[in-house]
């Protein structure tokens, strides 16, 4: 067993859910405890999961957020590693021995993940790229290759599969005022200022299904998205170019696929 709390946030994952529990109840390195947070479910987790050992269920009645859900969660979390595990994702048997040896065998590494697939054919993500003064999945919609398991300058973790040192995290996981998107970004942009490091690790061990806060937000999810992006990027220094954002913004609204409230308010707003 290893000293791992995970943490997965739910809101009606259904069939999803069940999936994503049977992979972290079959890891070869088994965690001390799997945290389920009820982020304001129609039908609560605790009538939709079996019993499971080691399995507890928390729950609020309303959404609190992505960024609000899982800082609840982490209040009841006692490992000394935390494991953020979106419910969408299903993981390798070995995923949790893959990210547990890298943060064992370096004590300035904070947080650690390995490349998702999308399919068999297509990753999904392989960490954070900032490099052109944005924010996206580094190598999303590639076809997996030998090259694809290399090791590549990634900047940052993405949170929907990725184990943290809590030690590196302190009173909080996220910045609840973001409530959802890019949270992520911010706290790893945090934790390089504070002098930790993070890492992508160059192999392909877990699988997600696709991000389903969209339709769970509804018309909310563009603006937060397009907000935060601008928010980020002003807080933190060299992360993010006002400028590049902008730019992919007025394409992006020449397809509807940005905000110009969530714009004013991630350029204007605190």
């Amino acid at each position: 067993m290893s000293d791992v709390s995970v943490i997965v946030l739910d809101i009606d994952g259904g069939d999803m859910l069940r999936a994503c529990l049977d992979s972290i109840a079959s890891q070869t390195l088994p965690p001390r405890e799997v945290i389920v947070f009820d982020n304001g479910s129609r039908t609560p987790v605790a009538e939709r999961i079996a019993f499971r050992h080691g399995l507890h269920i928390f729950r609020s009645d309303t959404n609190l957020g992505f960024a609000g859900g899982n800082n609840a969660a982490y209040r009841h979390a006692t490992g000394d590693y935390i494991a953020l595990i979106n419910n969408d994702v299903i993981l390798d048997r070995d995923w949790l021995a893959t990210v547990v040896a890298a943060l064992d065998a370096d004590p300035k590494l904070a947080a650690v993940q390995t490349i998702l697939r999308r399919d068999e054919t297509t990753i999904d993500g392989a960490g954070i790229d900032i490099s052109d003064g944005t924010f996206r999945q580094a190598s999303h919609g590639a076809v997996p290759t030998a090259d694809s398991r290399q090791p590549t300058p990634v900047w940052g973790v993405s949170a929907t599969s990725a184990l943290y040192r809590r030690e590196a995290l302190g009173e909080a996981i996220f910045d609840e005022a973001l409530f959802a998107y890019y949270e992520d970004v911010d706290l790893c942009a945090r934790l390089h200022e504070s002098g930790w490091r993070t890492e992508v690790l160059p192999v392909i061990k877990a699988t997600h299904r696709g991000s389903q806060s969209a339709s769970i937000l509804g018309g909310e999810a563009l603006r937060l998205r397009t907000r935060n992006r601008y928010l980020v990027a002003r807080r933190h220094r060299g992360v993010g170019r006002i400028g590049a954002l902008i730019l992919e913004d007025v394409k992006l609204a020449l397809r509807g696929r940005t905000s110009l409230r969530g714009m004013w308010q991630g350029l204007f707003t605190r």
